[in-house]
């Protein structure tokens, strides 16, 4: 394994020791990726006026195969990089429970603890579920993940290439210092007209459990805050 700092891949042995506020850690293979897709994001990012290592925001649509990246601007707000086309899914919407009902929705937060492959595909992120949310209504099962590879199941797959790009955004942003990256996994697109078709039961509920932070980042182009209060999802804007 070795380290990658903001700058360079280096050993991981003591006499390698660096200065960065970060490190994630990768195969030589995923260090290799990195190095090689730095470049070419960064002329992605310069051409819309963005600086690679900005702070991101990732935002996952079920329906529609797309995980949408989402950089802080200048401004302040976020812009969209680019969409990845998710290539496997279980093809049931609705939150994952346990170990048999496929992928998580919700609301999840990308760490450096998390960059790693969890021995899936030689590159991944650990999407943290179960989360608190999850927990506190008895979800439970093995870790899910973002990961290289079109294999359905728990985890939501990208083409090898995607997968370099979107661990190389995520690592960028961690090592210059944001240090939780928002991962929120949404059914659908929560328009007015889409949410009057979902009807009652369990999964409608906890849907709308999840609409205000999708209103919330449509109406400021900035990530909502998310908390868990008595087993609910709480939104607020960030300001």
């Amino acid at each position: 394994m070795v380290a990658i700092t903001g700058t360079e891949a280096v050993s991981a042995e003591p006499k390698a020791q660096a200065n960065a506020r970060v490190r994630v850690y990768v195969s030589s293979v995923g260090a290799a990726a990195i190095e090689r897709t730095r470049q070419r994001l960064a002329f992605a990012y310069s051409d819309l006026g963005l600086t690679l290592g900005a702070p991101v925001y990732f935002r996952l649509i079920r329906e529609q195969d797309r995980l949408e990246v989402w950089v802080k601007s200048p401004s302040g707000s976020y812009s969209r990089l680019r969409n990845f086309k998710i290539c496997s899914k279980d093809g049931a919407l609705g939150p994952r429970q346990n170990t048999s009902t496929g992928q998580p929705e919700g609301f999840y937060a990308v760490t450096a603890s998390q960059m790693r492959p969890q021995g899936v595909g030689y590159l991944g992120i650990n999407l943290n579920w179960p989360n608190t949310y999850d927990r506190g209504r008895g979800w439970r099962g093995a870790a899910s993940l973002l990961q290289a590879g079109c294999a359905s199941g728990r985890h939501y797959g990208l083409t090898d290439q995607d997968m370099e790009e979107v661990y190389t955004i995520a690592y960028s942003a961690l090592v210059n210092g944001q240090a939780s990256i928002p991962f929120h996994i949404f059914p659908f697109q929560m328009t007015s007209f889409r949410m009057l078709q979902i009807g009652q039961g369990p999964k409608a509920s906890f849907w709308r459990d999840l609409e205000p932070a999708w209103r919330a980042f449509e109406r400021t182009k900035t990530p909502p805050q998310i908390k868990v209060h008595g087993r609910r999802y709480r939104v607020s804007e960030s300001k």
